[in-house]
């Protein structure tokens, strides 16, 4: 599929989930709008809309892939639960981020909103108790990044039986950011009146400015869906100017503003409920260049990595810190050769 015409067709599905009503796509084969959407884990939510705009094969399509996550969702929420259960019990408090966060609070649909794992962030303090729990329930550390064993790495991936859980210590690597812990707890609240479960999740500036800094450590290469969830986490304009102020207090503004230009880029009806803005030199070769079917480069990942830093110290600290790391990390894996386990002291 040409970049232009997956483009077209990316716009058409968004503009009718915005809209919520019948899509319009220009003439294109079935199998390719199946592709396209799953690519960009929208086909569970075209399942809600009018299906008249739609071949009755791709949506037949789309509400067996909303079966399907409506089952891992419940698979995913249940290992959520019990650690979420095991950590309170052993006094650490956690917070729901991401796709498992979202459902609770944003996707009121079951099964319409995807997610491929469990993220939850504990205080950087109950790093070893947390550890000592996830250890206990069976689950088991994988070496997921250089440096994912460092006192000062933001997470660890732990997987049981085919589920992942991303235990996280900190939101983004403390390197690229300044983001203030003691405001995102103190302002942390339960998913809805009706929470049952200990999980909190974040307030929603902080979501926010989270979701765009995630976009951001992806190299914002990430699928629409996640487009989606920033406007829906920033439906008003007043949303959006707390959720910036957080991003310029979290020293990630830059990472936000593309995330804000990406999103009006390709939502124009939240754009257009936003004050006006210029899009800033960094953010216009993210939305140049986004939709389309390839993968962006490693060089081009580097260059948006650095230009979304928000200060020439932030990219030299964190270029110096990766590069100890993976020369660390080459250590680890050829010389030492110590498990995942090992290294974690468990």
């Amino acid at each position: 599929m040409a970049g232009r015409d997956s483009r077209a067709i990316l716009r058409a599905l968004l503009a009718a989930l915005e809209q919520c009503s019948a899509v319009a796509l220009p003439s294109v084969a079935p199998d390719e709008v199946i592709a396209l959407a799953r690519r960009h884990r929208l086909s569970p939510l075209l399942s809600t809309l009018d299906p008249s705009g739609l071949d009755k094969a791709v949506m037949d399509k789309f509400r067996r892939d909303r079966v399907v996550t409506v089952a891992r969702n419940m698979l995913l929420a249940g290992a959520a639960e019990e650690c979420v259960r095991a950590l309170a019990a052993a006094s650490v408090p956690v917070i729901l981020l991401k796709g498992l966060a979202y459902e609770e609070t944003i996707y009121p649909a079951a099964g319409s909103r995807p997610t491929g794992d469990v993220d939850v962030l504990v205080p950087g303090e109950a790093r070893r108790t947390a550890f000592a729990v996830l250890n206990r329930l069976g689950f088991e550390p994988r070496a997921a990044a250089p440096g994912f064993d460092q006192a000062d790495y933001h997470e660890i991936a732990w997987t049981r039986n085919g589920v992942e859980v991303d235990l996280h210590l900190a939101l983004a690597p403390v390197a690229r950011c300044r983001i203030d812990y003691a405001d995102v707890w103190s302002r942390a609240r339960p998913p809805h009146a009706a929470a049952r479960s200990e999980a909190l999740v974040l307030d929603g500036a902080h979501a926010a400015a989270f979701h765009a800094l995630h976009m951001a450590i992806d190299h914002f290469d990430v699928p629409a869906l996640y487009l989606l969830d920033f406007a829906r986490l920033l439906p008003e304009a007043d949303d959006v100017w707390r959720a910036e102020g957080v991003a310029r207090a979290w020293r990630c503004h830059r990472s936000f503003a593309t995330a804000r230009a990406l999103v009006g880029a390709f939502l124009p009806g939240w754009r257009a409920k936003q004050p006006p803005a210029a899009v800033p030199w960094f953010s216009r070769r993210v939305v140049e260049r986004y939709g389309a079917a390839a993968r962006v480069s490693r060089p081009e990942q580097l260059v948006r990595k650095l230009s979304h830093l928000d200060s020439a110290g932030y990219a030299f600290r964190y270029v110096a810190i990766q590069a100890r790391r993976n020369v660390r990390e080459v250590i680890e894996r050829r010389v030492r050769k110590r498990s995942p386990r090992e290294r974690l002291a468990l």
